[in-house]
């Protein structure tokens, strides 16, 4: 796609009035793989190979030329650079920061429709490896119908303590998502834990389950740093999705974590450790807790999680945003803590702010300033497990 032909003349003005033009020599990098992505750039003359690191070596992954926009993905999403662009020929650009560049979208909305069409096509044209800047374009398969997106082949698990983590999207199959949605969702899910999680992805077992991801972390990660980058990363990763596309392709994320043993084999990963993850993630309290409120992601854990890791990190959790709930689903009764979080985008401005402060929907509550009435009295009665007419009494002890 030439994404400067796909604008309009007062779209296009904008543009070029913002961004700098710089030229780099044939064999120069335009962009490192692992580097800081601070900028985007449209190419105005000359061809760009984009590749990635494989198994060892460079993996040609397209080519790029006048007109084609190149390193927004990244610029947009995780902030660092997973391709390398290398020039082919003598190359003229237009260079934009990435801030200038949010900025550009926001005022122009329409341009989202641009990159939107060309994040598809990108994804459509290698779809068993890397689209542009090695965003994964598609999930091989494996036996048993789950994806495995390891880069290396994980070590067999038998029956160690590991950490377990189940991501689920609200209303994945919703009508009013297209199966272009669904996948910029997938991929954008996949994206998020990885560059949440950082270099303890490397370590980590991660499934694809269509509409969410299984991740188990083997013990030698301990679950506290798991937890700490839930924390600290997600929820503006989060945002910032939802704050990048059009509503059909914006989304609520559960996430559950749990602690306890796994196996592996030929087929995947099991154990009652992922069966209770996955109640924990289904849980209805979480589900109506996330409807009444509308909040973009909802972190539930166990009672060991809770226990041993939320209460002994006062530097990244706040447990003042956790709530007690009762897990009754199928055979599995427990009870776990959930903290949501008010994601979603803000009603101005757009893509403008840098990372706004995370307002939790836990101290929104207690202040009565995000539910009120009948609907606030619900939603307090469901997470404490209480009686509506014991809140309205003010008999709320041990909530």
């Amino acid at each position: 796609m030439n994404f400067l032909r796909a604008l309009s003349p007062a779209e296009r003005e904008a543009f070029t009035a913002v961004a700098l033009e710089q030229a780099f020599a044939r064999g120069s990098r335009l962009m490192n793989e692992g580097g800081r992505a601070d900028h985007v750039m449209v190419i105005l003359d000359g061809w760009t190979q984009v590749t990635v690191r494989h198994n060892g070596s460079e993996r040609i992954v397209a080519e790029r030329g006048p007109g084609q926009l190149v390193g927004e993905r990244a610029a947009l999403r995780s902030h660092v650079r997973s391709a390398t662009v290398t020039a082919l020929t003598e190359v003229k650009v237009l260079v934009m920061r990435t801030d200038d560049f949010a900025s550009f979208i926001s005022a122009h909305p329409r341009v989202l429709d641009v990159v939107e069409n060309q994040i598809y096509q990108r994804l459509s044209e290698d779809p068993e490896g890397y689209a542009q800047d090695g965003w994964p374009g598609g999930f091989p398969l494996q036996v048993g119908g789950h994806a495995s997106i390891s880069r290396q082949p994980p070590r067999p698990l038998t029956g160690e303590n590991c950490t377990v983590l189940l991501t689920d999207v609200v209303g994945f199959g919703a009508l009013h998502r297209s199966d272009r949605d669904r996948q910029i969702i997938r991929l954008a899910g996949l994206e998020m834990m990885r560059s949440s999680l950082g270099t303890l992805w490397e370590a980590c077992i991660p499934e694809d389950r269509g509409d969410g991801l299984l991740i188990v972390v083997p013990p030698q990660v301990p679950t506290a740093k798991i937890i700490e980058c839930m924390h600290r990363e997600l929820p503006d990763k989060l945002r910032l999705h939802n704050r990048t596309y059009n509503e059909p392709a914006r989304f609520q994320l559960r996430i559950a974590a749990n602690v306890g043993p796994v196996t592996s084999d030929s087929l995947g990963m099991s154990g009652e450790a992922i069966i209770r993850t996955a109640r924990l993630v289904e849980a209805p309290p979480v589900k109506e807790a996330m409807a009444a409120t509308g909040c973009g992601l909802g972190i539930v854990v166990s009672e060991f999680v809770y226990e041993t890791t939320v209460r002994q990190d006062s530097d990244f959790i706040d447990i003042d945003e956790y709530r007690q709930i009762a897990v009754v689903l199928k055979e599995f009764k427990s009870t776990a803590w959930l903290r949501l979080v008010d994601v979603s985008p803000p009603a101005r401005d757009p893509l403008g702010a840098k990372h706004p402060a995370v307002r939790t929907v836990a101290g929104d509550l207690a202040a009565g300033s995000l539910l009120t009435g009948p609907a606030r009295t619900g939603y307090l009665a469901l997470i404490a497990g209480v009686s509506r007419d014991s809140i309205d009494r003010g008999d709320t002890k041990g909530t």
